[in-house]
């Protein structure tokens, strides 16, 4: 999470995730499922522009970045990036709301969101940005609350809220997580990852996914990727990503399927989707590699195309 501050106001860039690893452990009493996820940072950003204004009001503005139309192939880019919506169905307006409810403060903001990010994708772009909008918020109006106050509010508006908020403050980009995701322990980032991300057109709603799942026997353990990641090759990394969610989704979507097998005859050493879907990542060797692995499948029209890395998100 990048940050450039002003008198009145401040600029959040809130970077995508990839799953790289997706477990289900249990259901929980409150209806959500324990869990154990993998989760790093990509360098795919949306950028959140707070300023606060004189009056009382929340007024939020979105607007897919300059390009990002153009990357969806021509293709109706409502079905291929997600809709915007702009009122307290908007993550970023509860996350802002819910600072102001807690504060008892009466303050209002201007809110810009610019989307890179597709929606209803498993890229975490609405967690992310409202990580970004609790961060700026603080700053802004000047609450200096701590990184336990920070996390109490993540954890009230999404499982993978508390993964940026925390990779944006406090960690380097990649974390396993617990519970219902709130649980985050740092991941050390010793290499770069090169990815190819494809979003079909469609996305998943994460309720539906979850609904359909099943609680494994004998669920795999995320320790082994965990220690793959710091001293295994590619292909280690590769055999041993593993997504829960991807049963229920593929009976939902038949583009999950048709996504990860595309991935692998262009040449990827691994494939698999992220989250709950409906977009899926190639794991690539190099630079080099991810472009004519995207390239390939970009020729398919296979919905939104693009090239990431991991990174470790900074804070300024």
């Amino acid at each position: 999470m990048f940050l450039k501050r002003s008198a009145d106001s401040i600029t959040v860039h809130s970077p995508a995730k990839l799953n790289l690893f997706l477990e289900l452990l249990a259901k929980r009493p409150d209806g959500f499922h324990e869990l154990e996820t993998i989760m790093t940072a990509i360098d795919v950003f949306d950028t959140l522009r707070f300023t606060a204004t004189d009056d009382s009001q929340l007024t939020l503005s979105c607007r897919f970045a300059p390009g990002t139309e153009a990357a969806a192939q021509g293709e109706d880019a409502d079905a291929l990036l997600g809709d915007l919506p702009t009122g307290p169905t908007n993550l970023v307006y509860r996350a802002v709301d819910l600072v102001r409810r807690t504060a008892g403060i009466e303050q209002g903001a201007k809110i810009e969101l610019i989307k890179r990010i597709p929606a209803a994708s498993g890229l975490g772009g609405a967690s992310s940005d409202a990580a970004a909008a609790l961060v700026a918020a603080d700053i802004v109006w000047k609450l200096g609350w701590s990184r336990t106050k920070l996390s109490e509010l993540a954890a009230q508006l999404g499982s993978d809220v508390p993964f940026f908020l925390h990779t944006g403050l406090f960690g380097n980009g990649m974390a396993l997580c617990r519970g219902r995701g709130e649980i985050i322990t740092p991941l050390p980032v010793t290499r770069r990852m090169h990815f190819v991300v494809v979003r079909p057109p469609g996305g998943l709603s994460t309720a539906d996914v979850f609904r359909r799942c099943t609680i494994p026997a004998n669920p795999f353990a995320a320790s082994d990727l965990c220690d793959t990641l710091q001293s295994g090759t590619m292909t280690d990394i590769g055999r041993r990503m593993h997504n829960r969610l991807s049963e229920p989704s593929r009976e939902l979507s038949t583009e999950i399927d048709r996504l990860t097998k595309s991935m692998l005859q262009a040449g990827a050493i691994s494939s698999q989707m992220s989250g709950s879907g409906s977009a899926c990542f190639a794991l690539c060797q190099d630079p080099r590699h991810a472009r004519r692995v995207a390239a390939k499948l970009k020729s398919q029209r296979l919905g939104v195309v693009f090239t990431a890395s991991n990174c470790g998100v900074q804070w300024n």
